[in-house]
């Protein structure tokens, strides 16, 4: 039955699927390593769909309509509303942050002043479940709130309690559960406060200069048509508009980031496992050299053979990527109900084919380009092979049309990693990072090799160890797999715990020694002398620096308008919306002029500026260049004087933008200070600010620090966890290498048995191999990693003091050589096993 089914296929595929038929049982590390690559890359776009097509599900309830109009620092005209109202249904509402005190506590909050209209879209859960208007209400003079539980438990009060907010006491009615435009603000200073209008106005917080943004949102089903009515009526507005496109703007570029990652974590996985995919196919093809030397014999040709094989690696690493693709297609059914909650938006978990296309697309690539080199082998491969006794293929480079094939395919693989990345910048960095690294591995392989030869001779009279060293160095040793796959995963491990193991040690040990203890922010023009004097009755504290500040968007560079694209990414925050301005008469202390001059104190000409030079870089500007920014709806345009290197890693006050005195004079800016309190003098300071200054807002650095501490720490696990992938990989790379040397071991075990070595000989000098070969990997492994780290930490993070920590060196030494003795023994003890008679007389 099985001859009548094959019969009327090609040779090559009758005699491919007939071997086939023998099972996969040389083939599991195979399958492991490419379903693993092919899962994780197919996971991380196929979550990352659901959770865009969450996000595209909910576009009006994140944004709170179908068009949001920032202002900052005042509301809409009654003629810029009317002319919204005629549109459609408007919502309009404000957001400041400010301090919440109650239960003999106080901290800053987000306080979100709202009108009778909202929320548009979406609603408002609150707990005990009331209506929002409701719990808003002014009941016997007293207005109510809904706040956030954080808040609750950090200000250690209860639903009825009372909160005060600048000079106004509100009533906590309920618990804010959900809020439906979450998810619209990326970063919030603190838990959030929901308030009627009318009773923000009547906390007393809002001042000239105060920095308070409002936002109305519209619904409306002429998006494009109100965009231009705004801008055509009212040019200068200086307003940000947002539609559904960018309803979470910082959420999607957050999750773009963290999918880019996953993707590139998941390739760099099929690449450690296309190492394990070329000792697979070499393993196999080494059990086949009687097979093919047979068949030359009978006459097939070379390229017979090798089509009959390249069609069962096919045909294997299709069911191999078609394993990973359905893990990959499941993951964000799982992952759905995992994140619930962790997420502003509810993934919709489905099956998106593109995802599964472009992680199928990689799998195959990887498994042709790392299957095909030990492939070409098989034309090397001599009929005479059959009358002798051949244990492995043939080595050295692959034929020329094959290794042109290889090279093509490669090419192709590198394409499709920038091609479909939403970073080609990143991807295409990534690409030559894969390459490099790969190449130093394999020199490293190659100097392990070659330092094991030459100690080969300096140990004669010790057996064991001379076995050990050979083995290292012989054809067919497995030193360059072991090196490539384990030490890359090692070298990721370590350059993320060097990267964070520095970073944390600057912020607890370096940093609080010159950081201030707090920051105030929104002082008052009238209230800067009232805080001066505050400050100097508190014993122990002082004021470190103070500033003016006030807000505005830059429009545009060199007399042109603001092109987004043309940005540096790196500071396209920058121009995404409002940013910092202060003036200046004097250069600040903590900077260095690096171009340009500064102004005179008394200058009353043209506006000048003072550019942060980082900034001033990504910009594409420089000394004597323009700058426009929009300012309360009015349009300064500005020279570029001088750029300044700035320290933004002392936490001392800093501002990319700083203007000559002149330039914002009549503006209605407010003041920011930081102020140094050691022990008691902190908390005395806080609560005599609270009772005089009610709207001025206190930032304690220390909360800031421990809050970084933790998202670095988080940050870290989350790094090593999904390397974990890329180290498992590894792992399965070692496994598929011990098992394709198993038929070496094996013999090698019988003569020396033969020739007279004990098992625990012979086991002692297996052990010494692989102990020498994981702590090789562990060395190489640190110096790249530690490389690497310091690379990051001197050219991205540059404010950050780079030191080596020998700690994490040492523990990834040790976990290496504890891994691949485990491993070799698992190997050895089963080689050790095999009786010798049976092989003597095959032999």
């Amino acid at each position: 039955m099985a001859a009548a089914r094959f019969a009327n296929l090609p040779v090559a595929w009758r005699f491919a699927l007939r071997e086939l038929r023998g099972g996969l049982s040389g083939f599991r590390i195979f399958l492991a390593c490419l379903a693993l690559g092919v899962a994780a890359i197919a996971a991380a776009g196929s979550t990352n769909e659901a959770v865009q097509r969450g996000l595209e599900a909910d576009a009006r309830v994140i944004l709170g309509g179908d068009l949001e109009v920032e202002l900052t620092y005042r509301p809409p005209t009654p003629e810029q509303m009317a002319l919204m109202d005629s549109f459609g249904r408007t919502s309009l509402t404000s957001e400041l942050r400010t301090m919440a005190r109650g239960g003999g506590d106080s901290t800053l909050v987000q306080m979100k002043g709202v009108d009778d209209a909202y929320p548009l879209y979406g609603a408002v859960e609150l707990d005990p479940a009331m209506p929002l208007s409701e719990a808003l209400a002014r009941r016997d003079g007293t207005w109510g709130t809904a706040v956030d539980p954080a808040l609750l438990a950090r200000l250690g009060i209860d639903v009825g309690d009372t909160i005060r907010l600048g000079d106004l006491d509100v009533e906590v009615r309920a618990a804010l559960i959900v809020q439906p435009d979450r998810a619209n603000r990326v970063f919030s200073f603190g838990p959030t406060v929901l308030l009627a209008n009318e009773a923000v106005e009547a906390t007393g917080l809002i001042q000239p200069g105060t920095l308070i943004e409002y936002e109305t949102r519209v619904a409306t089903d002429r998006v494009e048509a109100l965009r231009a009515a705004l801008a055509e009526q009212f040019p200068d507005a200086g307003w940000q508009l947002r539609g559904l496109d960018r309803a979470a703007p910082g959420f999607e570029r957050f999750l773009g980031n963290i999918t880019l990652f996953l993707t590139l974590v998941g390739l760099t996985a099929l690449l450690v496992g296309g190492i394990g995919v070329a000792n697979a196919v070499k393993a196999f093809l080494d059990s086949r050299v009687n097979t093919i030397a047979t068949l030359k014999c009978l006459g097939a040709s070379s390229r017979r053979i090798f089509h009959i094989y390249l069609i069962q690696i096919t045909l294997i690493a299709a069911l191999g990527i078609g394993l990973g693709l359905v893990l990959g297609a499941v993951v964000p059914f799982v992952a759905s109900g995992a994140l619930k909650g962790l997420l502003p938006v509810e993934a919709k978990a489905a099956i998106y084919p593109w995802p599964l296309v472009k992680a199928a697309g990689f799998g195959v690539l990887t498994a042709l380009v790392f299957a095909l080199w030990p492939l070409s082998r098989t034309r090397a491969i001599r009929a005479a092979a059959l009358f002798r006794s051949v244990v492995a293929t043939p080595g050295g480079m692959p034929h020329g049309r094959d290794l042109a094939s290889i090279l093509v395919l490669a090419g192709l693989l590198a394409a499709l990693t920038i091609v479909t990345a939403d970073n080609p910048v990143l991807a295409a960095w990534f690409v030559v990072g894969s390459v490099v690294s790969l190449a130093l591995f394999r020199a490293a392989a190659w100097v392990v090799k070659a330092l094991a030869a030459r100690q080969s001779a300096a140990a004669r009279g010790r057996p064991g160890l001379r076995l050990a060293l050979a083995n290292l160095h012989r054809p067919g040793a497995p030193t360059a797999s072991v090196v490539l796959s384990l030490g890359l995963g090692l070298t990721v491990l370590v350059a993320v715990a060097q990267i964070e193991g520095n970073l944390s040690r600057t912020i607890n040990e370096n940093l609080p020694d010159q950081a201030p203890t707090f920051f105030f922010i929104d002082i008052q023009p009238g209230q800067v002398e009232t805080f001066e004097q505050t400050v100097a009755e508190v014993e122990g504290a002082s004021i470190v620096q103070m500033a003016d500040m006030i807000r505005g968007n830059i429009t545009h560079l060199k007399g042109e308008p603001v092109v987004i694209e043309n940005v540096d990414p790196e500071v396209r925050w920058t121009v995404r919306g409002d940013r910092g301005l202060s003036s200046a008469a004097e250069p600040p202390s903590n900077a260095e002029i690096v171009a340009g001059e500064w102004w005179p104190a008394d200058w009353q000409g043209t506006p000048q500026i003072s550019l942060a030079q980082n900034i001033a870089e990504g910009l594409g500007v420089g000394v004597g260049d323009t700058v426009t920014v929009n300012v309360l709806g009015r349009a300064i345009t500005g020279e570029i004087a001088n750029l300044r290197n700035v320290n933004w890693g002392s936490l001392s006050m800093n501002f990319s933008f700083l203007f000559s005195p002149n330039t914002l004079a009549g503006a209605p800016r407010t003041w920011i200070a930081t102020v140094q309190a050691d022990g008691p003098a902190a908390d005395a300071l806080e609560r005599l600010m609270a009772d005089r200054l009610s709207n001025v807002s206190a930032l304690r650095v220390k909360d800031a620090l421990d809050a970084v501490n933790q998202v670095i720490a988080a940050a870290g696990n989350a790094v090593r966890a999904v390397a974990a992938v890329t180290l498992l990989a590894g792992a399965l790379v070692l496994a598929g290498a011990i098992a394709a040397g198993h038929r070496r071991r094996v013999y090698d075990s019988v003569v020396l048995k033969v020739l007279g070595a004990t098992r625990r000989d012979v086991l002692r000098a297996f052990l010494v191999e692989y102990g020498i070969l994981g702590a090789a990997t562990g060395v190489i492994a640190v110096a790249i990693g530690s490389v690497v780290g310091w690379a990051v930490m001197t050219f991205v993070m540059r404010e950050v003091t780079w030191t080596w920590l020998p700690w994490i060196a040492a523990g990834t030494v040790l976990a290496c050589v504890v891994v691949t003795l485990g491993a070799g023994f698992a190997g050895t003890w089963r080689a050790m096993g095999v009786k010798a008679a049976p092989l003597l007389r095959n032999e």
